[in-house]
């Protein structure tokens, strides 16, 4: 019976982790964010949401002003979506292993039960 609680909770953080994945996915969407310095068409710091024509300053060095790496706004569309779909796709494998495995548990507890005998058989004789 102990065992039985374990191996369902196993189970269970599996499947609480896809329903996760699944929400952050379903809110990835709209307009891309910009992890670091957003710079505008001018090159001057534009906050906000990131526009057509906007570059990402992805690590800016504060000591000498430069940006070691940038992306532009048509490349961190792309990233969200490549994210978006990475957690559509990990989100679904984690449900099915976690349901799959809740479900095998339960079937193989049920059998078991049922093929056991009752303790109240072991004491006063089958009948």
């Amino acid at each position: 019976m102990r065992y039985r609680a374990v191996l369902i909770a196993l189970f269970l953080i599996p499947l609480l982790w896809g329903a996760v994945s699944l929400l952050r996915a379903a809110s990835a969407h709209g307009t891309p964010d910009c992890p670091g310095l957003q710079l505008g068409p001018d090159g001057e710091d534009h906050p906000g949401p990131m526009r057509p024509g906007d570059t990402c300053a992805l690590s800016y060095d504060t000591a000498t002003g430069h940006s070691i790496g940038t992306g532009t706004y048509q490349q961190a569309v792309f990233a969200q979506d490549l994210k978006r779909r990475s957690l559509y796709r990990q989100g679904t494998l984690f449900i099915f292993y976690g349901a799959a495995g809740t479900g095998i548990v339960l079937i193989a507890a049920r059998r078991r039960e049922a093929a056991a005998p009752h303790a109240s058989d072991r004491w006063f004789g089958a009948r």
